[in-house]
Parts: C-alpha cells; structure tokens; sequence
C-alpha cells in the first residue's frame, strides 16, 4: 500500500471513529451512572468514586450525582469531600431532603455537632417519626452541653430500650441535677446492662448529685476494679474520697489523675484544696497557682488559693486573691468572710465588720458548695 492509499484509510478511520463518537456520547451520562451504582452496590467504593467523578463531569449540575458521590466518599471515610457534595447536591435541588440526613451524619462523625443540628431539623421538619435523625440531634445536642434540648428529642425515643439512648439521656438529667429523672433512666439502663463500667460511672455521678457519697464511692470503685484507666475515674475517686474523711486514698487518686492528665483544671484544684486542707501550704499554693493559670475567672480557686496564702502567712496575696474572687462571685460567702479575718488582724474593724455581715448573709453551706463543686468540676472534666 503506497503512501497516499494509507492516507487516505487513515482519513477514513478518524471520520469513522468521530462519527462513533459523536454518536455514542449521549449514552455517556446514563451509562456511567448506571455502571457507578453497580459498582457502589457491590461495594467497589473507588470503581464507583471514578465513575461518579466521570458522570459530573459530563453533568455537572446533577444533584443525584453529587449526592450519590458523597454517600460512596462517606463511606471511604473521606468526610470532608463528602460534606462538600451534598452541600453542592443541596444547592442544586433543596427538594432532596433525604440528603440533610446524610449531611448531618457526616458532621456528626466528624464531631462538628454543632454543624450537624440544622441539617437534622430540616430533615425531621419533613420526616418528624425518623428515630436515627432524632436520635443524632439528640446526641448532638447532648454534646453541645445543651441538655434540655437533648432530652426533648432524647426522651420520646426511651421506649425503644437503646443502651446508646438511655446512657445520654441520663447523663443529661445528671447534668441538670434532675437525679430523680436520671434513676429513673438508669433502672431502665441496668436491664441492657446490668454490670457495664459506663454506667456504674454513671449511677456514681448520680449518687454524688444525691449527696449519698459512700454509695457512690462504691460505684467508682466499680468502675475501677473494671478498668483503672477509665476517663476521670481517679478525680471522681479522689473527690469522693476527699467528702468521706479519706484524706490519704484521696490524695493518691487525685495525684494518679494528675499524672495522667498534668493539665487538668479539676485535678489540680481538687488535690490543691485538699492539701491546703491538710496544712501543706507550699505544694497546696503552688497546685491552686496552676489552676488558677489554667481557669483565670474561676472563683473558688482563688478562694482556694487565698485561704492557703493566708495560712502560709501570706497576708498580701490572700487579701489580694479573695478580693478577686468577690469580683468574680459577689455571694462567695468563705471570700467574704476570709477578707473578714484579713481585715481584723490588720486592725480595719470597720471592713472586717462589713464582710462578716455579707458573709453571714449568704446562707449557702460550705458542704452544699462543696458538694456542688465537686459535680461540677466532675463536668468540666469532659470539655
């Protein structure tokens, strides 16, 4: 075959192959669609990411495509890329609500709660009996320490007897002291799982919110005995402890906690108002110090701390860190009345006059604050 035959059966082969082209191309989109879901169905996550990928490309404005491209990256793990195409598949076509489901999952699981909640209510505004969005935006708000928002989607989903379910709504009634709620729940819990370390942790915070401390040093125990590396096991421990006269048990849990988390605000409050306690001003100061570093607008730690500088013999200091904490907590009775002592042994009767009467005043008990202390301290933990 001379050259310009060759030529021309090339010339022939391009017009052919474009005409193929040309008249294949419609079929594209349908085909690689077609083939993207049978790939994501038998499970070929990277098969169907291509193909899906392809298909955009083709049609880039189809909302089915975008949303079906973020459930298989979902699914890959690549979260991040599969929020960005069901917002797209969204801005596309609102219509599709059942993507909002999708979309609050995925902030869910990146643990961007607060993210995740307006996806979940634009899909119970239009799927109100749905129990996995109910749940998550629970579950989300439960997250967000917003607990009365938590138990009104929580609550109507307890029948169901889920163990994940039950523990958050109970741990919500704990959290607003609502202990009789919270038992209440737990009962419910304990037939699920009748010995499981989350909820002895759980029943123990109870008891402390009921002031029934050696029932809940006994659960601690519980959870201990289960796993010692539990989260805040040893503060909890070490701040039972310390309410029951357990002074020495106490300061080991409280100084394991601290040594396992050497930034915790709690531990390091817990154990220096301990040792203030116990007349061990210098370790006691310099404890208080580091938490007051750590929470700077906390008043009970610089009232912690005034009271140890005080019996150290620091009179400056202490005058100077109980008036602080005044400015922060105006009704912190033990502030007052130490600014009282300060007062009087610096011979200003009149001052110290004026704050025994606020201290005297304020009728809150040193036990009540202490018992809310430590329930509160017992959350801070987890922030």
């Amino acid at each position: 075959m001379g050259f310009r035959e060759a030529a021309k059966w090339l010339m022939v082969l391009s017009i052919a192959a474009r005409c193929l082209a040309v008249s294949a191309s419609p079929e594209d989109p349908q085909r690689l669609f077609a083939e993207a879901r049978g790939l994501q169905e038998k499970g070929d996550l990277e098969g169907a990411e291509n193909h899906y990928r392809q298909y955009l490309q083709l049609i880039p404005r189809s909302a089915e495509g975008h949303a079906n491209l973020g459930i298989v990256l979902a699914h890959e793990n690549k979260l991040d890329a599969a929020v960005g195409e069901y917002e797209t598949a969204l801005r596309i076509n609102p219509g599709l609500y059942g993507i909002n489901l999708d979309l609050g999952i995925a902030y869910y699981r990146e643990a961007d709660y607060s993210k995740a909640l307006a996806p979940l209510q634009r899909f119970l505004s239009a799927d109100p009996t749905n129990s996995q969005a109910r749940e998550l935006l629970g579950l989300s708000y439960t997250q967000l320490d917003r607990y009365e928002e938590a138990i009104e989607n929580l609550a109507p989903l307890r029948p169901n007897g889920d163990p994940g379910v039950l523990y958050a709504l109970a741990a919500c009634f704990v959290r607003l002291r609502k202990m009789d709620e919270a038992q209440g729940v737990i009962r419910s819990l304990l037939t699920n799982e009748p010995d499981s370390p989350r909820v002895r942790f759980l029943m123990g915070e109870t008891y402390v919110g009921l002031q029934q401390f050696p029932q809940a040093l006994i659960e601690f125990q519980g959870v201990y005995s289960a796993d010692p590396r539990w989260p805040e096991i040893n503060f909890l421990l070490g701040g039972v402890e310390a309410r029951l006269g357990k002074y020495a048990e106490a300061e080991k849990h409280l100084r394991t906690e601290l040594h396992v988390n050497p930034n915790s605000f709690a531990a390091s409050f817990a154990l220096g108002a301990l040792l203030s306690k116990e007349s061990k001003h210098d370790e006691a100061i310099r404890l208080l110090s580091e938490a007051h570093r750590l929470n700077p607008v906390d008043a009970d730690t610089l009232f912690e701390l005034a009271r140890a500088e005080w019996k150290k013999g620091y009179g400056e200091e202490a005058k100077r860190d109980a008036g602080q904490a005044i400015k922060i907590d105006a009704k912190d009775r033990q502030a007052h009345y130490l600014l009282g002592e300060i007062a009087r042994k610096a011979g200003d009767h009149r001052t110290a006059s004026r704050e025994f009467a606020i201290a005297e005043s304020l009728s809150k008990s040193e036990s009540e604050r202490d018992i809310l202390r430590l329930s509160e301290l017992s959350q801070e933990t987890r922030k």
